[in-house]
């Protein structure tokens, strides 16, 4: 068995298979670098769109958002954002205390309670 890729395994599942494929279930070289073309340029929408969130562009956001969502590639899109947000936040490691699933599993937690706060506010409890 071999273990795909990301954007690899994205299609993959997307077409109902499980995370790994025999060797007669990877693509030709041809179909790959194919392939290949569409993942370059959804990690470098996703560059683009972290630029402009960062440069707070609305306007350019607003652009970008609309051409991702009507090339029907938003879910991809956003599987590379989240590889380039893992891959930052690995690169930070030192800062968030050299563990990055532990500051992870805490920022989930401080969601959570943030979200309980808010709720609690909004029905009339303390917060």
């Amino acid at each position: 068995m071999i273990t795909l890729g990301l954007a690899a395994v994205v299609d993959h599942l997307l077409a109902g298979g499980s995370g790994t494929v025999t060797p007669d279930d990877l693509p030709s070289p041809d179909e790959f670098r194919k392939k290949m073309a569409h993942v370059d340029q959804e990690f470098a929408d996703a560059r683009r769109y972290l630029s402009a969130l960062c440069a707070e562009d609305n306007q350019a956001l607003g652009a970008l958002i609309v051409e991702i969502h009507r090339s029907g590639r938003a879910m991809n899109v956003l599987a590379a954002m989240a590889v380039q947000a893992l891959d930052f936040a690995h690169l930070s490691a030192d800062r968030l205390g050299g563990d990055v699933q532990k500051w992870l599993d805490e920022s989930v937690m401080a969601q959570d309670t943030a979200e309980t706060e808010r709720d609690q506010t909004e029905l009339g409890g303390e917060g």
